[in-house]
């Protein structure tokens, strides 16, 4: 089912002295596999030791990784499975990634959810991330380890070669709970999200299950219904770690694009924006943008930044105001400031903020005035619906 197992570290290893690619060619050869191209290989030879050592030096070099993993009935191995034991539960986690060489990638202008890449002819390819999803929902709908247990599994592309804005079509993909983008440009990113699904001890335990687990079989019509269920049915705010990648996904993904926009982000409470605002503000400032935030009491400089945060709560009563909310006008005032002086201004809206006449205005009404003034673009991130 799979080509070769190796910790990180180990295929690490193999590859500063040379012998990664025999290694590949042999197992090829023992499983009768059809060989890989040249570019397969080349593939092999820089993306396969980039992720290794991402994995070392987020201190996780004693996971395993599967590589070329296949599945029955889906076109295409999986690049890697990663195996080891999550860092709270001790239970078995694993991470299908798919590693891509692409630079440079944008729309189709030809087909709705399509994207051209640079250098590579032929048709309009699939998100990467649909690739990964096809493979996470046919593990756990077969796999005997997963399978019903989702929370053992996520999915991930890892583009290392392309800076964000060389890709900011991909961002703006809808996400998904079983797939997350990443680039070199948030490689640090990454290492958080594979801390957070794998633990630093030995992967071994975890890959022989994998590996061991009895062949893929059916499951009875109730579990495949459970399965359909909990897949299109998951609300990304009952996950608040998420939700929180979502939000900077999505901002990374306006800050890349060509022009200016207001992102309004829905669905969460006013407790959660501020959790929200916090946890983003410091995973972007990590990645090196300048971010400003404002939330429950925290004054804002005036200062141009490429981000602000910004939570309904807060512009209703910015510190130092009277404790009536603020007028509309004067909150218009205010967020058009915040606008000017920001390259992609966010506001979060609450939903358990007062609405009607009582409250004097709502943040919609507020932005989209905002967006006809400046002559902008209103993109909405709903928190509250429901991902694939």
């Amino acid at each position: 089912m799979f080509l070769i197992r190796e910790s990180a570290e180990g295929l690490q290893t193999l590859h500063r002295q040379g012998g990664l690619i025999a290694e590949l060619r042999k197992a090829e050869s023992l499983r009768n596999r059809k060989p890989a191209t040249a570019g397969e290989e080349g593939a092999w030879a820089l993306s396969l030791p980039a992720l290794a050592r991402d994995l070392v030096d987020a201190g996780l070099g004693a996971v395993e990784m599967l590589i070329e993993y296949e599945l029955p009935d889906v076109q295409g191995p999986a690049d890697v499975v990663l195996a080891g034991a999550h860092p709270h539960t001790r239970e078995p986690a694993y991470v299908v990634a798919e590693l891509k060489q692409w630079r440079r990638v944008t729309s189709s202008p030809d087909k709705v959810g399509r994207f051209c890449v640079a250098n590579l002819s032929g048709k309009p390819k699939k998100h990467p991330s649909e690739q990964v999803a096809v493979l996470c929902r046919e593990l756990l709908r077969t796999h005997e380890v997963v399978a019903g247990h989702h929370e053992r599994l996520t999915g991930l592309t890892y583009l290392h070669n392309a800076a964000d804005h060389d890709v900011a079509d991909l961002l703006a993909y809808r996400p998904t709970r079983l797939s997350h983008l990443f680039t070199r440009d948030s490689r640090g990113a990454l290492m958080n999200l594979l801390r957070a699904r794998l633990g630093g001890g030995s992967g071994r335990e975890a890959a022989e299950q994998f590996v061991d687990a009895r062949p893929p079989v059916e499951r009875d019509q109730a579990g495949a219904e459970g399965i359909a269920r909990w897949h299109t049915g998951f609300r990304i705010m009952s996950d608040l770690a998420a939700a929180e990648r979502c939000l900077v996904d999505a901002t990374r993904a306006a800050h890349a694009a060509d022009r200016r926009r207001i992102l309004l982000v829905t669905g969460a409470t006013r407790a959660q924006g501020d959790s929200l605002v916090a946890g983003a503000a410091d995973r972007l400032s990590g990645a090196g943008y300048s971010v400003r935030g404002a939330a429950g009491t925290t004054p804002v400089e005036q200062t141009a930044s490429d981000m602000l945060f910004c939570t309904e709560s807060w512009l209703r009563h910015p510190p130092g105001a009277r404790l009536a909310p603020q007028d509309p006008d004067t909150a218009g005032s205010t967020m058009a400031e915040m606008i000017r002086t920001s390259r992609v201004p966010v506001f979060l809206s609450a939903d358990d903020t007062a609405s009607g006449p009582d409250a004097g205005w709502s943040l919609d009404s507020l932005v989209e005035r905002a967006a006809r003034d400046l002559r902008m673009r209103v993109q909405r991130v709903g928190l509250a619906e429901d991902f694939d």
